[in-house]
């Protein structure tokens, strides 16, 4: 009988996390909890930051979370070369060690602690898009889809085996808030399965985790991401392709904006379209092989309303430059792209300094007109 007990004992666990795709995961470890099938002994998570918009000390969503469940919150600045931390953990008898965008790295010698490894959620389908910046660059990639992976936790950046995956289909105008909560969602079942899993088996994750070495992958010609900075939101409109401005609006809006200058001012681009005229865009048919959206998905849904108006100004379209304003009035805010035939319509725009602008009375504000360039 004691044998049976103890196969049957809940799971000694901790959990590190710290923002919104951590709390998800976290919500669904707490139903695990109330199941009987852990004991959540402790929750790591960063400390609190200043934020200077509202002027005030802000938790984060796990952080907030544990403080509603009266859980235990542990906060170091680091775990390298911090005895503290590493002689609480081993006093804790660990089965397994749940980590979510943490925010730190874990050393060898907290790695080997639990009993059955450490697992990791990344919300990409690995070795593709590894790194800091997965949920971006799904989008700046123009993926059919992403996905979750749950990997048991190494020394490297993103290289554990996987335990398990599941595909998150991404649509052609998705932005980032939208695909960051359907992989965080995601991601929070999937985890609890495999929480489930290590609770059944009760041996060592690394024992039923294969190498990322033998996962097919579509050729994204991509696995490392970058952290996003104001040069990746930049946007050219005289180099850039259309569809990477395009990609770069859904992409950023959450991590500072796309933006360009107009009159020694920086404006985020919030929210946009793509605009496709067939009878000036030559759409080219293809097999494909890649996994990605192209100028032939966005082609149907162009607006032949749009188009009406833009041929009012005839004189404009052939000769202007890429950046060109070609409409603006009730009926549009039209910018022209690097490509003939296809079209950037501004939505949503904000000024350094200023609220959120639908284009109308952003147009009326600056006073734009057909003819201004955009930098």
């Amino acid at each position: 009988m004691p044998f049976f007990n103890n196969l049957n004992a809940p799971l000694n666990i901790i959990f590190m996390g710290t923002p919104e795709i951590a709390s998800e995961s976290l919500r669904n470890i707490l139903g695990l909890f109330k199941a009987n099938i852990l004991d959540l002994k402790c929750i790591y998570t960063k400390p609190p930051v200043w934020n200077s918009k509202k002027r005030k000390i802000i938790k984060s969503s796990v952080n907030m979370i544990a403080d509603e469940m009266g859980i235990k919150v542990r906060m170091p600045k680091s775990l390298k070369n911090n005895s503290g931390e590493t002689e609480f953990l081993k006093s804790l008898d660990l089965d397994l060690i749940v980590v979510v965008a943490f925010g730190l790295i874990l050393p060898d010698n907290i790695l080997a602690i639990p009993k059955y490894g450490v697992i990791n959620l990344h919300p990409s389908l690995l070795p593709d898009l590894r790194g800091p910046s997965p949920v971006h660059y799904a989008i700046l990639k123009r993926l059919r889809h992403s996905g979750v992976s749950i990997m048991a936790l190494d020394n490297g950046i993103d290289t554990g085996p996987i335990i398990a995956q599941n595909k998150v289909i991404i649509s052609k105008d998705e932005y980032y808030e939208t695909l960051y909560e359907n992989l965080s969602k995601a991601g929070g079942i999937l985890l609890a399965e495999v929480i489930k899993t290590v609770f059944k088996v009760r041996s060592n994750v690394f024992g039923y985790a294969y190498p990322q070495s033998l996962i097919q992958t579509d050729n994204i010609d991509i696995t490392e991401t970058k952290p996003v900075n104001s040069d990746t939101r930049r946007v050219d409109f005289f180099r850039d392709e259309p569809l990477e401005i395009y990609s770069k609006i859904r992409a950023f809006r959450e991590s500072g904006g796309a933006f360009f200058i107009f009159k020694n001012k920086t404006i985020k681009l919030v929210e946009a379209r793509l605009l496709i005229n067939r009878k000036e865009f030559e759409i080219k048919q293809f097999e494909r092989t890649t996994g990605c959206y192209d100028y032939d998905d966005y082609a149907a849904s162009a607006s032949e309303e749009i188009f009406k108006h833009i041929k009012n100004f005839p004189e404009c379209a052939p000769a202007f430059s890429p950046g060109v304003v070609i409409l603006a009035n009730m009926s549009g805010f039209v910018v022209k792209t690097a490509k003939k035939g296809v079209y950037l319509s501004l939505l949503k725009l904000k000024s350094e300094g200023k609220r959120l602008m639908e284009y109308v009375d952003f147009i009326n504000g600056y006073r734009i007109k057909s003819g201004d360039a955009l930098k």
